[in-house]
């Protein structure tokens, strides 16, 4: 069991679907579990929302099937008004980091995901070190955006050189990291990929109609016009749902072909259900950077701890985490290579089904990022 005192210096939305959301907050229990004091500090799920709708601790926790424990210190925004929220964040985090410096009986580090906060906490002339979590390089996004990327650079190399460990969502994130800014990463680093909860584990059984499922956000970058083009390239019974996506997102992928629904979220409690009865399911990614470099989608392990055929990319931030002969590849951006993968996990992801289901939980996640954290705190000590 650790003993150490945790800020999670991250903003996440709660309750909420998103995935930085689900990530952030599973992470900080499961650290809280393993015996970290651990405190997080959210803001509202959404900007102005009505003072009698905000949500309390226990309804957060609930949402997400997650126990109170002992250990987490969750601390919600009492308001939903942008300004004033972000006057409070600050508040909160100042306030630990005075209880953290002042209180040496008890190792403390911070776990911060945005990099803005970290610059603002840098200013300040003493305090517990900081583990920089990255899950994307910016600068190299503004450059694939033809944007300048010279303060972006500027800021990630000041953070990293700074930074007292460093955690990266993927090998590709660490591997570009290192290629954009060469000697500047502390030696203290890992890869610690994404997870799910042991509650999202179910076993598969696909319903009656031949269903293909796409579970998440809808956003551009992400291929689903390739799933859009392929969808009428599939026999005429085989219909495709794309579970997630906002009424914006949705609208930009129009016209629809007849065989594709969109449901739209779902509640996070319904969503493994719904999962188990698809005959096959796509993770829909471009070969851009985000596809090549940056990606550990959180679906995918939602994916495999239900132990459905997988419709895959040919991409190295997928090759890295699974096993060739259990998935199904297409190149990205093909549609008919795409069509292709899907009719063949239609037809054989059914012998397999024995082989596929697999769980990496929350607390193997905490687990490999304890010692990151541990280090950080023993050599600032």
């Amino acid at each position: 069991m650790s003993d150490l005192r945790v800020l999670h210096l991250y903003r996440p939305r709660l309750p909420s679907t998103r995935a930085q959301s689900i990530q952030v907050l599973n992470t900080c229990h499961a650290l809280a579990v393993a015996g970290c004091e651990v405190t997080l500090l959210a803001d509202a799920p959404r900007d102005n929302m009505p003072q009698s709708e905000l949500p309390t601790v226990a309804e957060v926790l609930s949402y997400y099937a997650l126990p109170p424990h002992p250990n987490l210190i969750l601390k919600l925004s009492p308001t939903a008004q942008p300004g004033p929220q972000g006057l409070w964040f600050r508040k909160h985090a100042l306030w630990w980091w005075w209880r953290a410096s002042r209180d040496t009986t008890r190792p403390a580090v911070i776990l911060a995901r945005a990099k803005r906060y970290v610059d603002e906490y840098s200013v300040l002339p003493w305090g517990p070190p900081v583990v920089l979590e990255a899950h994307e390089v910016d600068s190299e996004l503004a450059l694939e955006a033809r944007e300048d990327p010279a303060p972006l650079r500027a800021l990630e190399d000041r953070l990293l050189k700074e930074c007292a460990g460093l955690v990266t969502n993927c090998d590709g994130t660490m591997r570009l990291l290192e290629r954009a800014h060469p000697g500047a990463l502390p030696e203290n680093r890992a890869v610690v990929y994404n997870a799910t909860a042991s509650s999202r584990v179910r076993d598969w059984r696909p319903g009656p109609e031949p269903i293909v499922g796409y579970l998440g956000s809808l956003r551009s970058f992400k291929g689903l016009l390739t799933l859009v083009r392929a969808a009428p390239m599939l026999p005429e019974d085989v219909r495709v749902e794309l579970l997630g996506g906002s009424a914006e997102e949705i609208a930009a992928l129009q016209p629809l072909p007849p065989n594709l629904l969109t449901p739209g979220d779902q509640p996070y409690a319904a969503v493994p259900d719904r999962v188990a009865r698809w005959r096959c399911a796509v993770v829909a990614l471009d070969d851009n950077l985000f596809g090549r470099w940056l990606c550990n989608p959180l679906k995918l392990w939602d994916y495999r701890a239900v132990g459905l055929p997988l419709v895959l990319p040919d991409l190295p931030t997928l090759r890295e985490v699974m096993d060739d002969e259990l998935s199904f590849w297409y190149t990205p951006g093909d549609a008919d290579s795409l069509a292709e993968a899907i009719e063949r996990a239609l037809i054989e992801g059914p012998d397999q089904r024995g082989r596929r289901r697999h769980l990496r939980s929350w607390a193997d996640r905490a687990q490999e990022l304890l010692p990151v954290l541990e280090r950080a705190a023993k050599g600032s000590s």
